[in-house]
């Protein structure tokens, strides 16, 4: 009888010479339970630890990102697609990268989200990056008045629907549904009946979110600082509910009112500091409503964003050249040409890629690739 040699990742396990009978008690106890275990984790031990490697290597390329290091962290992502083109977190995480690089999308970014879905369709990460990638084309077709701008609608209500069928739970991307459904008029994707069942699936779900669906179902004129308030009183105090009365008051004019809420957040959770950003842009945008605001209104400004980038712990690098470009445009319309040109200089030393929108970035860029996204951004509300 030939020698038996088992082979486990290519190694020479063990070599013996057997008859037929003892091959066979041999065999008997070599799939024995303990024995299977063993060769198991023989066998995919390496495996996993590649796995973790390949992790580990995409997130050191996110932290760059994350700390402005943005092109450096597109060449790493680059080195390890050419090592292993079917590394779905790495295509993940350059298609967020792309975007961040290029806020309006390219079609680099988009081919990378496409071949990490299809290499993971089953990770409802990326399908939920990808429905919110589809709403953001979805938002910017409306703004533009496209004639196409309901097939991006469609669209983008179709990759939520695809978030719900792997998560059925989700909250957030039920409620961007309610929203496209429920406010948009019919011509161009709105459809009051999905968003009544979206928004009451929503209620038995969550009560911030199956309040903030009901809210959107309201007729309009509904007061919104009334509706939170009540909300508060039933519920209690929350960082997601505080944040709304807030909101409700900006809408409001009642700026004190915001920025007692907004305070209250923030002592609930530190990262709630981008509330400043939010006062700092309700008085920039008194600016572009009347520039005679201006002397009045971005001094105020001004402070709020100072008050944020003292804010501890510290605002990623990021989030701090957002703000100094938030300054920069203070400066700008104050004709302080220098000051505004030393702050954008400033920022951009931060990080080269920084948001230059007056809307705020969404703080759901800088989670890591492999966290799932529970930030919700309205694209009907200025906050």
């Amino acid at each position: 009888m030939k020698n038996l040699i088992l082979l486990i990742n290519g190694f020479h396990w063990r070599a013996v010479t057997l008859t037929v009978s003892k091959m066979k008690k041999e065999m008997g106890r070599f799939f024995q339970p303990p024995f299977l275990v063993t060769l198991l984790l023989l066998c995919f031990s390496p495996v996993f630890s590649s796995c973790q490697q390949n992790e580990k290597v995409v997130l050191d390329a996110y932290q760059l990102r994350v700390n402005g290091k943005v092109d450096e962290a597109k060449d790493q992502l680059d080195l390890i697609l050419k090592e292993d083109s079917t590394n779905a977190l790495a295509h993940f995480e350059m298609a967020r990268t792309l975007n961040y690089m290029n806020m309006m999308g390219s079609e680099q970014a988009d081919r990378h989200l496409s071949k990490a879905l299809e290499l993971d369709p089953g990770n409802v990460i990326y399908a939920y990056y990808n429905a919110g990638n589809c709403f953001l084309k979805a938002y910017i077709a409306l703004q533009r008045g496209s004639d196409n701008a309901k097939t991006f609608v469609n669209k983008s209500c179709e990759e939520f629907v695809n978030v719900l069928e792997l998560e059925p739970n989700y909250t957030e991307a039920l409620m961007y549904l309610v929203e496209f459904y429920g406010i948009l008029p019919p011509n161009l994707g709105g459809d009051k009946t999905k968003a009544e069942k979206y928004a009451q699936q929503l209620e038995g779900l969550d009560k911030f979110y199956g309040a903030k669906a009901r809210l959107v179902m309201m007729p309009e004129g509904t007061d919104m600082v009334e509706y939170w308030q009540k909300y508060i009183s039933e519920n209690g105090e929350s960082c997601k509910a505080l944040k709304e009365l807030g909101v409700a008051c900006i809408f409001k004019d009642d700026i004190e009112g915001a920025k007692k809420h907004f305070e209250k957040a923030m002592n609930l959770d530190k990262s709630q500091n981008i509330r400043l950003l939010d006062l700092a842009r309700y008085h920039q945008m008194k600016v572009m409503q009347s520039r005679d605001a201006a002397a009045e209104e971005l001094p105020k400004s001004k402070v709020y964003i100072e008050q944020y980038l003292e804010t501890t712990p510290a605002p990623i690098p990021p989030m701090r050249a957002y703000a100094l470009g938030m300054l920069a445009k203070a400066e700008m319309f104050m004709q302080n040409q220098e000051e505004s040109q030393k702050l954008l200089e400033a920022a951009e030393v931060l990080d080269p890629y920084f948001s230059r929108a007056f809307g705020i970035p969404s703080l759901a860029l800088f989670e890591p690739p492999t966290e799932i996204n529970h930030h919700f951004s309205s694209f009907f509300s200025p906050f």
